[in-house]
């Protein structure tokens, strides 16, 4: 595959920008341009190179308009996703348009393993397990059929895909959504039924976790999770959406240490669904985490 491709890099200025950047430049397949979009009043530090164009939007929009952004002025016919706090391996791009050769020229999304640093020290591979041939994105992403951390993981830095898929179903159409990835790929494959998704057992980028990447903080989501469910996932089994209203709202209200949220999500999972074992062994242990922490609050008072 000879197209040329567009990288896109979404940035608040981190200063982990400047890696990230180089990581494009970096590969063995060379990008044809980098796109950085710059979300809101940032000022950020590039290297001069003619392959390289800064937009910027007025005020924050968000990562979801910020990429769309990058696709409406790319040039190239391949887009390419990375964080700014990630970066790509070498190889990265290389290895994906080897393994979409021959797919079809727009019906086609690749994505890889990824090795996950941090917080500290701490370094795993995840997806432990990749999507099937023909799997639907959100039955892969949110039935849980184990207890793992990092079992299902379709990440943004991983992606790689047409132009023209990405200018039919468009990143910013769920602007806002506590779910980035999940809301498009899923509108990818309901509006393109025969798009392969394609997720190579290589760990081509690193996705860095640390004080950045963990900012939601104490605010309580729960409830943006649980709508988003029910918008998004209604269509599916009840299986699915149960499973779903018990993980994903459940971590949100974990991370405001909400145990009335984790009620609310369980609630929703037995009125709109029927979640499965693991997913309400999760919720559980979930509750019980928290309710460990506010006791051990209360007596060290």
């Amino acid at each position: 595959m000879t197209q040329p491709v567009t990288a896109v890099i979404a940035t608040v200025g981190r200063p982990s920008l400047t890696r990230a950047v180089c990581s494009v430049l970096e590969q063995t397949r060379p990008v044809a341009e980098l796109i950085v979009v710059v979300d809101g009043d940032h000022i950020v530090d590039l290297p001069p190179h003619a392959r390289i164009t800064l937009l910027a939007n007025p005020h924050p929009m968000g990562p979801g308009v910020c990429r769309q952004r990058g696709i409406d002025a790319a040039r190239g016919d391949v887009i390419a996703l990375l964080d700014d706090d990630d970066e790509w391996h070498p190889i990265k791009i290389d290895r994906q348009l080897k393994a979409v050769e021959g797919v079809g020229e727009s019906s086609w999304i690749a994505s890889s393993r990824m090795t996950v640093m941090g917080p500290g020290d701490r370094q795993r591979v995840w997806p432990r397990r990749l999507i099937e041939p023909g799997q639907s994105v959100a039955d892969y992403l949110f039935r849980f059929t184990n207890l793992r951390v990092g079992d299902a993981v379709l990440q943004t830095s991983t992606l790689c895909f047409p132009t023209e898929l990405a200018r039919k179903v468009r990143w910013d159409a769920d602007a806002g959504a506590v779910h980035d990835e999940p809301s498009w790929l899923i509108r990818v494959q309901r509006s393109i039924p025969d798009v392969r998704v394609i997720q190579l057992p290589d760990v081509l980028s690193t996705y860095n976790v640390g004080n950045f990447s963990l900012s939601r903080g104490r605010s309580d989501y729960t409830d943006r999770y649980i709508d988003w469910g029910l918008q998004q996932l209604r269509a599916e089994s009840p299986r699915l959406l149960g499973d779903y209203l018990c993980t994903s709202p459940v971590s949100a209200a974990a991370s405001a240490h909400s145990i009335t949220g984790v009620a609310r999500a369980v609630a929703a999972a037995y009125r709109h669904g029927r979640p499965g074992p693991y997913a309400v062994t999760y919720a559980g242990l979930n509750a019980v985490r928290i309710a460990a922490r506010s006791i051990g609050r209360v007596g060290r008072r």
